[in-house]
């Protein structure tokens, strides 16, 4: 019976690390940036499905195109626990190719140690808010700009 117990407890330790939270962590995943004890993010791109499948639809993320002379969208989603801390890595999802300033912004984070004010104050009022799981998402507007994607003048320059 003991050896039972130790066996439960030991498995549902190794679930809550890989799969607690919104986002299933796996060992050795190569979107995952780890910079150290409760502090990392996820950066997906948005070409990759991971972020649909994570219930992140909501991130407003728009590929520049020449429609929109060359500007587009990433997003940053960070999820917060009911206490309004930090609950999780937050998810960087780029569209061109990520943001070094970005970057260092996330890696201020802390999972529960950082709290909702502190968000606030490093990225500024988030775009969109929402529920997803039950966890309270923030997502952050990272407006890009691809010089490829412009349109070209009359001379065709």
């Amino acid at each position: 019976m003991k050896q039972l117990i130790v066996l439960s407890v030991m498995l549902a330790a190794g679930l809550g690390n890989s799969f607690g939270g919104l986002i299933p962590r796996t060992s050795n995943d190569r979107d995952f940036v780890d910079l150290g004890r409760n502090r990392g993010y996820y950066m997906v791109s948005s070409n990759s499905g991971k972020w649909w499948r994570w219930g992140l639809a909501r991130a407003p993320v728009e590929e520049p195109r020449m429609f929109t002379h060359g500007f587009g969208d990433d997003a940053i989603a960070i999820p917060f626990d009911a206490r309004g801390r930090v609950a999780f890595a937050p998810v960087y999802i780029y569209t061109i190719s990520p943001e070094s300033f970005q970057r260092l912004r996330l890696a201020a984070l802390f999972w529960g140690l950082t709290t909702q004010a502190e968000v606030r104050s490093l990225f500024g009022r988030p775009a969109i808010q929402a529920q997803v799981r039950g966890y309270d998402v923030w997502y952050y507007e990272i407006r890009v700009y691809n010089p490829f994607e412009e349109f070209p003048d009359i001379r065709g320059r």
